[in-house]
């Protein structure tokens, strides 16, 4: 994401989408620099805390939370707390870490967007050989993809679709998804990127879905859990949802699959922009009561994470 000054910046949405912005989250083109700067202030003013502070890199978290500065500000901590607190996930964040999980065809960004302009993923988590890598390569991929997506101010407003393909997952893949992956998976995905998620489709659910389904649940807020849809092997709600023409031929569409090879060179081209971004963060803060409460909290939830981890294969 391009850093520019605040006198530098164009707005790029179209006429709709700024009237959307508008309607849903109470954007005002006459105030919208005094709402940056505002954040910007309290931001500065954050004991340990190195943030960026452009107007690029703050208007998202502001379309996310509905110009809302408090839920903003607690996204943007949100965002440079999960860094210093999952190095497993974030240390040498860049698009060259997971070429192999793009070369194995696990997280796709489609070329159309769906018919409520929102971008669409898939992610095919059965093409995972967890042999080969670890699954944290799966939030951090989805992370850095999501990352990407940010700098579209279209998709600032108009969020993200994910579509989850679950065709070929066994219950060897199930094995390694424990608990504290799957709380770092819906952590970074709700609470954390400042995008909006307004649709997740699963399809092609296995028998076993609901073991699955519950170690992600638990952690899911109730306004993300209204917004899942299962669809089974049968396509008709996905294709309402979007134009089948502009899906992949595996959702029933007429598109070939990866077929959109210049985002994708694009995102891979992009590794000195994320490193400018890991220059940024926590360099000191002592963590709070309430992280570590947190913290402690997580630590009993592993340990009923046993149930999962040691499945019968």
């Amino acid at each position: 994401m391009q850093v520019v000054s605040d006198s530098n910046y164009k707005c790029t949405l179209s006429r709709e989408s700024l009237e959307k912005a508008k309607r849903e989250l109470n954007e005002d083109p006459d105030t919208r620099l005094i709402e940056v700067k505002t954040l910007r202030t309290r931001l500065e003013k954050v004991p340990g805390l190195k943030a960026r502070t452009d107007i690029n890199f703050l208007l998202p978290f502001l379309r996310a939370r509905k110009f809302d500065q408090e839920r903003a500000f607690q996204l943007v901590k949100n965002y440079y707390e999960v860094r210093r607190e999952s190095p497993e996930i974030f240390d040498d964040l860049k698009p060259s870490r997971v070429q192999h999980v793009i070369d194995d065809g696990i997280i796709e960004v489609l070329k159309e967007r769906d018919n409520q302009g929102c971008r669409v993923l898939v992610v095919r988590p059965g093409k995972w050989d967890p042999d080969r890598y670890s699954v944290q390569e799966m939030p951090r991929s989805t992370y850095l993809l999501m990352a990407k997506l940010v700098e579209e101010e279209e998709t600032q407003v108009h969020g993200v679709h994910i579509i989850n393909d679950l065709s070929g997952i066994t219950l060897k893949q199930v094995s390694h998804i424990g608990p504290t992956a799957a709380r770092q998976y819906v952590h970074i995905m709700q609470d954390v990127i400042p995008l909006r998620l307004k649709r997740y489709d699963y399809v092609n659910e296995p028998s076993f879905f609901d073991v699955l389904f519950t170690i992600f649940k638990q952690f899911m807020k109730e306004k993300l859990v209204k917004r899942i849809y299962l669809n089974g092997s049968k396509f008709d709600k996905l294709h309402e949802s979007m134009n089948p023409d502009f899906l992949p031929t595996d959702l029933g569409g007429q598109q070939k699959p990866y077929a959109n090879k210049e985002w994708i060179q694009d995102f891979m081209s992009s590794d000195l922009q994320f490193t400018e971004d890991n220059k940024y963060g926590f360099v000191s803060m002592t963590l709070n009561t309430e992280k570590q409460d947190s913290r402690n909290i997580d630590a009993g939830i592993q340990g009923l994470g046993g149930t999962f981890k040691k499945l019968e294969l």
